[in-house]
């Protein structure tokens, strides 16, 4: 049963919108109150909101409609509300789709239905890789860079006993994949790992587990309520008094639900810091005033992808040709706010990570000051190798 909202939002955009010349449509396909609200939700519509409005409301003289809907994390709800919106409701651009189950399943819809899609939540790097495709853009980070940039450091510092605590669906099982590779490869070893389902309450017999195994890292292989609450109670545990803490999809909502001081010493990649520059404190600025807190990681990518997004259209004689518009936006170098980079072949944006620890309470300034930024991974070596992908168009 759709959520409430969800109803709201499609009685909103209730009146038919067939694909035409037009208008510009974008939909916002997010989870709007679960486990990853915090991270995309309406923070990211909003922030997509801002992109429009920031870059004149209209594209190729056409004006610009925003649409959203939860998808509830669910492949068929995600599934039908898209045939809606692309049979019926006109849409040219739908973007997020937050995990990778409904990303895989958005993506073949829209190419199908040529228009163009852009993941940001989605991890796996099948949707760039394997299942590449031509109508398709990945702005967010995803499993590789999670699972290559930040734990690389840790094993670099001797963090050599890893477990793993994994949820249990697509994203989960690529990311444990990739950092027992790691992991082995540099000479670690990974001496246990469990899987939880997606929503847990109790993460206790499993952090038992890694303390029995003397672990000397920890890796939360989850993300979003389930990230914050497996950390929460493994510092509860007493586990950080001998353990290294890494959470490779760790973003700025963990932080802040967590507190710094359960959260301190955590490490994780980060793709933008809203305190890394004068331009970013600007956008947090505006973004504040209408959220009351500070934008996400990929929030921050939400507003960018719209903006390159709308560029590209500018320079089409038509934006209904979803396959035409994404290579057009290839062929531009990305640089939005301070965000930079390009789009490969396949379809992935490539930009530098930045490598960054949770403050001590006695580190920060205020409420949203949590990073310490320590480094920097260049994009090259954040994401697949082209050649590595096994994408095939």
């Amino acid at each position: 049963m759709f959520r409430t909202f969800l109803l709201a939002s499609l009685v909103a955009v209730a009146m038919p919108a067939m694909a035409d010349e037009n208008t510009v449509r974008i939909g916002v396909l997010t989870d709007m109150s679960g486990p990853f609200a915090d991270i995309d939700g309406p923070g990211g519509v909003e922030a997509v909101r801002m992109s429009v409005e920031d870059y004149g409301g209209k594209a190729k003289g056409k004006p610009i409609e925003v649409i959203f809907a939860d998808h509830q994390n669910k492949p068929d709800i995600a599934l039908s509300i898209l045939r809606q919106w692309y049979d019926e409701r006109g849409v040219d651009m739908a973007m997020e789709f937050t995990t990778s189950t409904v990303g895989l399943a958005a993506q073949e819809l829209t190419r199908t239905a040529n228009k163009v899609g852009i993941p940001i939540g989605p991890a796996t790097s099948d949707l760039y890789g394997s299942k590449c495709s031509p109508n398709t853009v990945v702005w967010g980070m995803d499993n590789f860079a999670f699972g290559n940039a930040a734990p690389k450091v840790v094993v670099e510092r001797g963090g050599n006993k890893w477990f793993l605590l994994v949820t249990d669906y697509t994203f989960g099982h690529q990311l444990q994949a990739l950092l027992t590779d790691l992991v082995t490869g540099e000479g670690g070893s990974v001496v246990g790992a469990v899987r939880h389902p997606l929503g847990s309450p109790d993460f206790s017999s499993y952090l038992l587990q890694a303390q029995s195994l003397g672990a000397n890292v920890i890796a939360f292989v989850n993300s979003g309520n389930d990230m914050s609450t497996s950390i929460k109670q493994a510092r509860e545990f007493g586990l950080n008094e001998t353990m290294q803490f890494v959470a490779p999809a760790f973003q700025i909502p963990n932080a802040l639900a967590l507190g710094l001081e359960i959260g301190q010493g955590v490490i994780a990649a980060n793709s933008v810091y809203w305190d890394q520059s004068e331009v970013t404190r600007a956008f947090t600025k505006r973004f504040k005033e209408k959220m009351k807190k500070v934008p996400s990681e990929n929030q921050f990518m939400m507003y960018a992808a719209v903006q390159h997004y709308l560029k590209a259209v500018d320079q089409m004689d038509t934006h209904t040709d979803g396959k035409a518009v994404v290579a057009q936006m290839k062929t531009m170098p990305v640089s939005v706010l301070d965000f930079s980079g390009r789009i490969r072949k396949d379809g992935r944006v490539i930009y530098d990570l930045n490598i960054a620890s949770v403050k001590k309470p006695s580190e920060s300034s205020d409420q949203f000051d949590v990073y310490n930024l320590t480094g920097k991974v260049p994009g090259e070596q954040a994401f697949v190798a082209e050649d590595k992908t096994g994408c095939n168009m």
